[in-house]
């Protein structure tokens, strides 16, 4: 866990850290199922009445996939430049973190997941056929079916 104290980010000159960290016991949220691997470089400074924040990310994640609700591993990399607030400021940009301290861990789970598409496929899985009285198909299966139908 590595914390920095809000008050010792300075003006002009960027704070920077590196860390390698297992994140894997931070609460996450869909579509996110866990953080195996996780090295990231952060760079802090005070902008204004904000703290900017600098990030390069470089994970192992576990995701879980949008059709079948299955668990699989993906190298994810993501590189964000953000306000932290204090309160919302009425724009909707940036990361709200309250309190005098400023969890860098935590805020790598937060900008992996606003990083992470909605829905999330893992590679060469095969579609589900069907269920019940539902088939599934792709488009292209689609035509062919209304197709042969004519």
């Amino acid at each position: 866990m590595l914390k920095v104290a809000k008050a010792s980010i300075g003006r002009g000159r960027a704070a920077e850290y590196t860390s390698d960290e297992d994140l894997s016991s931070y609460p996450v949220s869909y579509p996110l199922a866990g953080v195996k691997a996780c090295h990231y470089d952060a760079s802090l400074q005070r902008v204004g009445e904000y703290i900017q924040c600098s990030m390069f990310i470089n994970s192992t994640i576990t995701l879980i996939d949008s059709r079948d609700g299955v668990h699989f591993d993906k190298k994810w990399r993501v590189e964000e430049t953000f306000d932290i607030l204090d309160d919302e400021d009425g724009e909707g940009e940036g990361y709200i973190v309250h309190g005098n301290s400023i969890d860098l861990d935590e805020l790598v789970i937060r900008v992996i997941t606003s990083s992470l598409p909605i829905k999330n496929i893992r590679p060469n899985a095969k579609m589900p056929r069907a269920s019940g009285s539902v088939e599934v198909m792709t488009e292209d299966e689609y035509i062919e079916s209304t197709k042969a139908k004519d």
